[in-house]
């Protein structure tokens, strides 16, 4: 719970201790998004690429439910990702959301956010339709 937020993070202990195989000795790749909107709650999903597979499937490593999009959200699941996998630093694939970028800056200090360019092409595509 966050300033009169519920909030639910949740994760299998055997996605975490793959992540930490993976990543042991390098620094992770995260895909992160709040995904769906559920009626008074959203999901956000937290994501990686485990190369123990053929093909590199892309993976759930934690999930969120939340009733706000505000930075305190995503500075919870961010602190339970340090805490569960012990990373201080990642590379972060998010969208423009600010909240989102806020917190990474917030409890991940020393990583580094690159904005997903699904996300930046359908910004595009809006703004185009809008001009003509």
């Amino acid at each position: 719970m966050t300033k009169d937020n519920f909030c639910a993070v949740v994760g299998l202990p055997t996605m975490v201790a793959d992540f930490k195989e993976v990543y042991g000795r390098t620094e992770a790749t995260l895909y992160y998004d709040t995904t769906f909107c559920m009626g008074d709650f959203y999901v956000s999903s937290l994501l990686y690429r485990s190369s123990i597979f053929v093909g590199a499937p892309v993976m759930p490593l934690m999930m969120m439910v939340h009733e706000r999009r505000t930075t305190d959200s995503h500075e919870l699941m961010f602190r339970w990702l340090s805490k569960l996998t012990g990373i201080s630093k990642a590379v972060l694939v998010v969208d423009r959301e600010q909240a989102i970028t806020k917190a990474i800056g917030n409890v991940l200090p020393d990583s580094t956010v690159v904005y997903c360019w699904n996300h930046i092409l359908g910004d595009i595509r809006v703004c185009i339709i809008k001009t003509i």
